[in-house]
């Protein structure tokens, strides 16, 4: 079931200009099926969704690439448990604990991604609701 989008990020993604829109439209698509409970809102001067806390931002400072940051909330959480996923597709790097980044720097890198992405995402939304 996918999560209703919200007004201020379809005016967000309405005006936005980068290189890889098409990405980061995907990328929220992704994001509002990961779960029934996401809730989309614009924070950090972009795209942002959440559940119990926020889990995953995209990054499109870059004109190069997109970046989807999967996190546990907008402040460093050392008592959240660990988010353990499997990346067999090494989709992600680890800036920190609990904290991932995935990279896309065309259309068809994310296409190619779509399917392992969203199974790292859903897996990521699961445990943050803890």
């Amino acid at each position: 079931m996918t999560a209703a989008p919200s007004p201020d990020v379809d005016a967000y993604f309405a005006e936005l200009e980068h290189p890889l829109r098409d990405v980061a439209v995907g990328l929220r698509q992704l994001l509002l099926d990961a779960h029934p409970d996401v809730v989309e809102s614009l924070k950090w001067k972009s795209a942002n969704y959440e559940v119990a806390d926020d889990f995953a931002t995209l990054n499109l400072r870059r004109p190069k690439a997109v970046q989807l940051v999967l996190h546990t909330g907008a402040k460093v959480k050392p008592e959240h448990p660990e988010i353990v996923v499997d990346d067999r597709s090494k989709l992600l790097t680890w800036p920190g604990r609990n904290r991932a980044v995935a990279s896309f720097a065309s259309l068809a890198e994310f296409e190619d991604a779509r399917g392992a992405l969203a199974e790292l995402v859903r897996a990521w939304a699961a445990q943050v609701e803890l």
